[in-house]
């Protein structure tokens, strides 16, 4: 993925770390839909800031579905913020690379000095002071760098947040290539703090509920093979939502299962959120996907990315493949 050279010497720009101890009060943002990197990136931050003696804030454009990340949604507020004091506030957007991805506080940040911490490299640049490393397996690898450049190094606590959002970013390190030494030994420094591997992981594929394996099995029949095996597709309902309920959905075990499987290159899930309006995860071993879910409007990592887009399950179903098909022209549908 990135020489453990690379990934040892990030290099965290003087100007974010100015910004980090310019003001008394901070409001921290994480995406909508929020994964556990934005989640935990927010969390471990505020509780640095905290150790500072700021003030910070955290705030989410949506609630939480995932389970894993169910139990923080408490210390986020979803209320826009009023804009007086903006003097002493200074505004952090992490592991968000466009503003339409936090919805209504994007109009919010107006007369604020804005910080963007991100791994994603696409969107419309915005902020006044950027922070992006694509090489990053995620965005609370940086978070550990900025608070060991900035004190002796994490807490349990912020190296138990910083630990979950490393490993949901990385499937529990198994997306990680070659040369990423450096990213073991960061976590080496965060199981030393006290981060569980045992709790992690029992966080991220454990306590699941009957109907949630239900739901598993469920889209595993609805698998498709498409040119020759090498894309499979497949698809969840509003009716699976109803029921078998939001806190079922499972998707990182589903593109894991259909990821092992022999000859697959890309995995295709479409999730109809709404009538009418259709996400897609993507997720690949060989293909860069980032580029199709960039040019639907999203995006993400070359072996993991999304979007969200208007119409049927069999229209975004249809698009998807016809942007495939030069990718894999050699093969026939």
């Amino acid at each position: 993925m990135v020489s453990p050279e690379t990934i040892l010497n990030i290099s965290i720009p003087a100007r974010l770390l100015r910004f980090l101890n310019a003001y008394p009060v901070y409001y921290l943002v994480c995406h909508e839909d929020p994964d556990a990197d934005s989640v935990t990136s927010c969390l471990a931050l505020a509780s640095f800031l905290r150790r500072e003696g700021k003030e910070p804030y955290l705030f989410s454009p949506s609630p939480f579905s995932r389970p894993e990340i169910k139990d923080y949604e408490g210390s986020f507020s979803t209320e826009r913020w009023s804009r007086k004091n903006r003097e002493r506030i200074g505004c952090i957007i992490l592991d968000c690379s466009t503003l339409d991805r936090i919805g209504p506080f994007s109009d919010a940040l107006d007369g604020f000095e804005t910080a963007v911490i991100d791994h994603h490299a696409g969107g419309r640049p915005f902020g006044s002071v950027r922070f992006i490393v694509p090489e990053a397996p995620s965005v609370t690898f940086l978070i550990q760098h900025i608070i060991e450049t900035l004190s002796p190094g994490v807490t349990r606590q912020e190296a138990e947040y910083i630990f979950l959002g490393l490993c949901t970013d990385t499937g529990f390190f198994r997306h990680l290539e070659s040369g990423s030494a450096g990213v073991f030994e960061s976590t080496a420094r965060l199981i030393a703090a006290g981060a569980s591997p045992k709790t992690v992981y029992q966080a991220m594929y454990g306590n699941r509920t009957p109907s949630a394996r239900m739901l598993l099995g469920r889209t595993l029949s609805r698998i498709e093979h498409h040119f020759k095996g090498k894309v499979l597709y497949t698809y969840e309902t509003l009716l699976d939502k109803e029921e078998m309920g939001a806190d079922s959905r499972d998707s990182d075990t589903l593109y894991s299962l259909l990821q092992g499987i022999k000859g697959v290159d890309v995995v295709i899930f479409l999730r109809e959120e709404e009538p009418g309006l259709i996400s897609a995860g993507l997720r690949s071993s060989a293909t860069d996907v980032s580029t199709v879910a960039s040019a639907c409007g999203g995006g993400g990592h070359p072996r993991a990315a999304g979007f969200t887009r208007q119409g049927t399950l069999e229209d975004v179903k249809t698009f998807l493949l016809e942007q495939f098909c030069p990718l894999f022209s050699a093969s026939a549908s």
